[in-house]
């Protein structure tokens, strides 16, 4: 597993890491060290970490950015899937990777409060827009 995430890292512009499988998978002790180890590899890391902050690495520079919290999560089923598309999403229409990351992680959350991974379209745009 290790050998194929750095392979396919090699030739990615953009890392999505989760913290904690990078954590079990490498041994990271921090986002900030998945950050800097990925960064290596490729330019622009957004390390998501559940409820918890993201970090953005990009250019030598750090950030964070906190999370949506969702007081009652109904299925958590394809939260960070939904929190890569609407990253990405956000990035190729022009956004800076700290608004990107703001907008993913409310995509994520609208979608963690429907059952199943695939929340309505009109639910994930207007998530996206606020």
């Amino acid at each position: 597993a290790q050998a194929a995430t750095l392979e396919a890292l090699a030739v990615a512009d953009i890392a999505l890491p989760t913290f904690p499988d990078e954590q079990m998978l490498f041994g990271d002790p921090t986002p900030q060290a998945t950050a800097e180890r990925l960064g290596e590899l490729t330019g622009e890391v957004v390390v998501k970490n559940g409820e918890q902050p993201a970090l953005i690495a990009l250019n030598g520079a750090s950030q964070t950015v906190d999370a949506v919290h969702v007081a009652a999560p109904v299925d958590t089923t394809g939260a960070g899937d939904s929190f890569n598309g609407g990253y990405l999403a956000a990035r190729l229409a022009g956004h800076a990777p700290a608004d990107a990351v703001r907008r993913a992680h409310k995509v994520a959350a609208a979608v963690v409060q429907v059952r199943g991974a695939l929340a309505p379209f009109a639910t994930l745009r207007a998530a996206f827009d606020s």
